[in-house]
């Protein structure tokens, strides 16, 4: 079978029958993803901006969410759950818990941050005597941190409201 020559002399191999004016060359598809690096490089960082705004007002209404059902817990017990009993006492009736119990407080389990750590729970709290902590830890999962890092409290729980370090939107 003879293969008809190229313009240089070589072979042309044409293996699925594409017309050759059909076929992209290594420069144009070069050229193409160049144009798309180029196009994410200028929208991409907005987007991200935005998920990450997405996922603090999501932890936000999550701490809402929780701090309702601390309350309406308080209200039949008379107490809010202890540091051990955690946020789980919302959703089943803690051992030595109160047989005022009136739970479950929270329809299905107890939901984790947007970053998928554990929301922190302290009662009494350490920045809150009076009350409890409650708040995310941030993208991080860590203690401290700034910007997406920090800590995400709900203003109102502590004496304070929002503090140094704490994200704020």
């Amino acid at each position: 079978m003879d293969e008809p020559a190229d313009n240089d002399g070589g072979l042309q191999v044409n293996l699925f029958n594409i017309p050759a004016d059909l076929v992209f060359t290594l420069l144009e598809i070069v050229a193409v993803l160049i144009l798309v690096a180029a196009l994410l490089a200028l929208v991409g960082p907005p987007v991200m901006k935005r998920l990450d705004e997405g996922r603090v007002k999501t932890a936000q209404a999550q701490l809402a969410m929780l701090k309702g059902a601390l309350d309406f817990y308080r209200l039949d017990t008379g107490t809010y759950p202890s540091t051990e009993e955690g946020l789980a006492a919302l959703v089943r009736k803690p051992e030595a818990g109160s047989p005022r119990w009136q739970g479950p407080y929270l329809d299905g389990p107890v939901p984790e941050d947007p970053w998928g750590n554990p929301y922190v729970y302290r009662y009494p709290g350490e920045r809150n005597p009076e009350g409890f902590d409650l708040y995310s830890l941030g993208a991080d999962g860590r203690e401290g941190g700034t910007g997406i890092n920090a800590e995400i409290r709900l203003p109102g729980i502590e004496e304070g409201g929002i503090s140094e370090g704490v994200m704020e939107y």
